[in-house]
């Protein structure tokens, strides 16, 4: 079957399968995390760790690695520093630490096998051959085998669901999907 063909099994099992993972995986570890992290920031060592993602760069971690692995953040950290100055404190805090997690629940997640991917070079895709994340306009509905992602963006505003790949992917990632796609459920304001 030709690549322009597989559109008709490709947007309904994207949908699907992002759900799937969404409502089965997901959602029961952010709410475990809810009632339990709490906890854990009070209890649990934190450790300093380079971060996954950003060479060089030092974030704060569980000590612990299954307290780590589930609601820790591999690339930024328990609070990163950026986080921590828009919430007004001078150093992390249980607070920022607690808000940080309600905005990233389940950041790490988009380094498990099966949950995630790493970026292909043979993406499939139908609509604009890129959308850059700038606000310039353009829409995608993009694949790699089970992994679909759907991304449509005016000059404003924009939506990005499902997993985050990319038509360029075809060109290779060099971004921080390199690690792992992941999921988005999110709007995006420019």
């Amino acid at each position: 079957m030709s690549s322009r063909w597989n559109i008709l099994w490709a947007a309904p099992w994207g949908l699907a399968s992002w759900l799937a993972v969404e409502l089965v995986i997901f959602a029961p570890v952010f709410l475990v995390g809810l009632l339990l992290l709490p906890a854990l920031l009070l209890v649990a060592p934190v450790v300093q760790r380079e971060s996954t993602i950003d060479a060089g760069v030092q974030v704060e971690a569980f000590a612990w690695g299954w307290a780590n692995t589930l609601w820790g953040n591999l690339e930024d950290g328990l609070s990163p520093t950026w986080w921590t100055i828009q919430c007004g404190a001078a150093a992390p805090t249980w607070k920022t630490r607690m808000t940080w997690y309600l905005r990233n629940p389940v950041c790490n997640m988009r380094f498990w096998p099966v949950v995630s991917t790493l970026p292909k070079t043979s993406v499939c895709w139908i609509g604009t051959d890129q959308v850059p994340a700038d606000g310039t306009p353009g829409c995608f509905l993009c694949w790699e085998g089970a992994y679909v992602g759907f991304r449509w963006q005016c000059r404003s505003w924009g939506v990005w669901a499902g997993w985050k790949v990319n038509p360029a992917d075809r060109n290779g990632c060099t971004d921080y999907r390199k690690f792992g796609l992941g999921t988005a459920g999110q709007i995006i304001r420019f």
